[in-house]
């Protein structure tokens, strides 16, 4: 966004496209799933403080921060792939300073409409998995 407040034409590769693309899902995602490591750590250190540290093991933090970049990589890949398959024609423009996946859709030549569905129900899916984990872990501390 730097960039282009200094240049006059604000033009995005298709390849810098997806990798803004990539970039957004993984960071994003991969916030939150360390959220709700965060909200286990904190249910183990206050539900169980004197086996905290039998519980949470530097080996058990790296396994689960390994497992939170795992699961965006698959996310985020998952994303870019169903990106990749869209077909373009017309005035490429997007009326935004970031790549999202909805705005590709409505420059798509093709029926997107189970594209967007699936998308949708992934990123849905996700949120909504991260969110119940998260009010399951504070009610039960």
């Amino acid at each position: 966004m730097l960039i282009d407040l200094l240049h006059q034409r604000k033009i995005i590769s298709w390849g810098g496209c997806l990798t803004q693309f990539f970039l957004e899902h993984f960071l994003g995602g991969s916030e939150v799933i360390i959220l709700v490591v965060m909200a286990y750590d904190r249910y183990v250190a206050i539900g169980m403080p004197l086996h905290y540290t039998t519980i949470m093991r530097q080996r058990l933090c790296q396994l689960l921060v390994v497992m939170a970049w795992t699961g965006e990589i698959v996310h985020a890949t998952l994303q870019i792939l169903s990106a990749d398959d869209l077909t373009f024609c017309g005035p490429n423009v997007i009326d935004h300073f970031m790549c999202e996946f909805f705005s590709l859709l409505k420059l798509a030549c093709s029926d997107t409409y189970r594209l967007g569905v699936a998308v949708a129900a992934n990123s849905g899916g996700m949120c909504l998995l991260i969110f119940f984990m998260l009010r399951i872990s504070y009610i039960v501390t």
